[in-house]
């Protein structure tokens, strides 16, 4: 590729970039953290009941699970919205001591992780090696059973499960389930031959959304359970997983406390590297709403969009160091601001550390519960 279509791109891309950037003041700005849902994808197996008439793999070209065209876009637009939103705050070149990356230990997530770096730190300059402006950036992941801070419910499976199905069994909620779904339990097990729990009703929502996404058509007696009350069920399963302080501890109290860990870092002058300015966490939507609950800032209504994410900002603002969150669920066009109970928007970094702090884990009982 010629070199003057090289700095056309370049120009092009800074303009944008700085366009979209002028709305957000970055001056105070010192570290952020992103915790984004991957994007749009297939439907896992365990999702789809064996008598469904599209439960073969071979009706999901990327195989189950697997992000689709779509997802990969979601993904790239977002981190295209990151640099727009930080750009001033960024270098323009990506160095190893930037940005720090995690993703679960599940394809999806990985490949969403490397599609927002994409666009965060495309091939500029001397970087620029081909013509795809692209640059391979690595990032990082624990096996699923050692993840405690962004797939918890693998690491903690044991206690989880445990403090899971006792909420669900307690009376109040059981009462409350068989309940309000009373109809659209008879129905789904009926036609699925699955016993509807909380969640299960939770997982069996992705696999009638994810085709539905795909624009296979469901059976017909779906139309009786989704999109309502099913999506309903599987919105209170994010309550039943935050139900307890226990539960908010393994579902965001780890993930929580490495972010305060690493903001107080930055504080304090330790942070390593020192040039570190971005964390960013490849998640999924459960990871999304449990943090919202758990911090208790939004009240989730629905289920966290591809795409969406959580930012913590941590700002230096007339010599004091405080934390903003955002949410960014895109029914507007940038993140929506939301507090904690008991602070401002902009939340001293002690006093915000102290109203969270009885979710923040102290030892590896919170997750093993011995």
């Amino acid at each position: 590729m010629g070199a003057s279509v090289v700095l056309q791109f370049w120009l092009a891309f800074s303009l944008l970039a700085s366009l979209a950037h002028a709305s957000y003041d970055t001056s105070t700005l010192k570290l952020v953290h992103v915790l984004f849902r991957h994007g749009d994808r297939n439907p896992d197996e365990d999702s789809l009941y064996q008598s469904n008439p599209y439960y073969n793999e071979s009706y999901y070209e990327e195989g189950y699970g697997q992000l689709t065209n779509a997802g990969k876009v979601t993904e790239y637009n977002l981190g295209y919205e990151l640099r727009n939103r930080f750009d001033s705050f960024l270098e323009t070149s990506w160095n190893i001591n930037y940005v720090d990356t995690r993703s679960t230990d599940v394809n999806r997530t990985k490949m969403s992780a490397e599609l927002v770096l994409a666009s965060l730190y495309p091939a500029r300059l001397s970087q620029i090696w081909s013509s795809l402006f692209w640059l391979p950036i690595p990032y990082n992941y624990y096996p699923y059973t050692e993840d405690k801070e962004i797939y918890p419910w693998g690491a903690c499976s044991t206690y989880w499960n445990s403090l899971v199905n006792s909420a669900m069994s307690s009376s109040n909620i059981s009462t409350y389930f068989s309940t309000r779904y009373k109809k659209m339990i008879t129905i789904m097990e009926a036609y699925t031959d699955i016993t509807i729990t909380a969640y299960s009703a939770y997982t069996l929502y992705f696999g009638f959304a994810t085709q539905d996404e795909l624009g296979l058509t469901l059976e017909d007696w779906t139309s009786l359970v989704y999109p309502e009350p099913l999506h309903s069920a599987a919105v209170d399963f994010y309550y039943i997983n935050t139900n307890t302080t226990a539960l908010r501890r393994i579902s965001a109290g780890y993930l929580l406390k490495k972010i305060l860990s690493d903001t107080a870092d930055k504080i304090n002058g330790t942070i390593s590297p020192s040039t570190r300015k971005v964390f960013l966490y490849s998640a999924h939507e459960l990871n999304v709403a449990s943090m919202l609950l758990s911090l208790e800032v939004y009240n989730v209504t629905t289920i966290a969009p591809y795409g969406s994410y959580v930012l913590f900002e941590l700002h230096e603002i007339d010599e004091v160091y405080g934390i903003k969150l955002f949410y960014q669920f895109y029914e507007e066009d940038d993140p929506v601001p939301v507090k904690l109970t008991g602070c401002d928007y902009f939340c001293p970094y002690d006093t915000f550390y102290s109203l969270v702090e009885d979710l923040l884990p102290e030892s590896d009982s919170d997750c093993t519960g011995s």
